[in-house]
């Protein structure tokens, strides 16, 4: 009988110690997945703000393009009211030889 009770004693020591290996496994896992975790939330926020910084050179480039097409459109008018106004004075300058 104290045989028994002496390797059942030895049994559940055998057993916590196995728990206690176990647990501490399963510790080093959970920190090392949480480590991981956190790694890939701060990759994460730094592609968010690069993606936010890219929205916003996207929305600046788009304006600064607009308004480099109106001021072009303007520059294009009035180089052919020029050009309008240079054919002009060349019409009335050959009627004015004509006149003579």
């Amino acid at each position: 009988m104290e045989l028994v009770t002496l390797a059942l004693m030895f049994a559940a020591i055998g057993v916590r110690v196995l728990t206690s290996q176990m647990i501490s496994r399963m510790k080093h896992q959970i920190t090392h997945v949480a480590h991981i975790k956190q790694e890939s939330l701060k990759r994460l926020k730094v592609a968010q703000s690069q993606h936010a910084v890219f929205g916003q050179n996207k929305a600046m480039l788009t304006a600064k393009k607009m308004k480099t097409t109106k001021r072009l459109n303007r520059l294009r008018k009035e180089i052919s009211s020029f050009v309008e106004e240079n054919e002009a004075r060349k019409q009335r300058a050959e009627a004015r030889k004509v006149e003579r």
